[in-house]
């Protein structure tokens, strides 16, 4: 699980938001947004925080709203390749790839809002961590490294 938190990126430093203006700067908010609602619902399954079926709904059905929005927030643009972008050249020269994965994110997002609703923990933690594999193979190519 704790590999799972770390290479989605949460309980590492803070997206350097510094610079970013226009989309580049709503994208990093957005995905700063998914990066906390995974550390919430994470807290819960690691036992850090009292488990709490509708706020853990809360947080899935945030990172599924931001998922949603994952492609239209990468245009090939000028402002969207903006210096401080964290976003490699990949995202545009490989737009099919992206957007699969994309995608792949969008439907474990959404798996992970539906299963919160059950409250099942087991359920949870299984689609949490499909979730963060989703994170994390986009981050792997499109995301530039720290």
């Amino acid at each position: 699980m704790t590999a799972v938190l770390l290479a989605a990126g949460i309980g590492g430093g803070a997206f350097a938001h510094q610079g970013a203006t226009g989309i580049v700067k709503e994208r990093m908010e957005a995905m700063s947004a998914m990066k906390d609602a995974m550390a919430v619902v994470g807290r819960m399954l690691k036992g850090e925080t009292t488990f709490n079926a509708n706020e853990a709904g809360r947080a899935a059905d945030t990172i599924a709203a931001h998922a949603d929005d994952m492609k239209a927030q990468f245009p090939d643009t000028p402002e969207s390749r903006q210096k401080a972008s964290e976003a490699t050249p990949l995202v545009w020269q490989e737009p099919e790839r992206f957007n699969r994965l994309a995608d792949e994110l969008v439907a474990a997002a959404v798996m992970l809002s539906q299963v919160s609703a059950d409250g099942e923990t087991a359920a949870i933690a299984s689609q949490f961590q499909a979730v963060g594999r989703a994170c994390s193979a986009c981050h792997e190519d499109f995301r530039q490294k720290k």
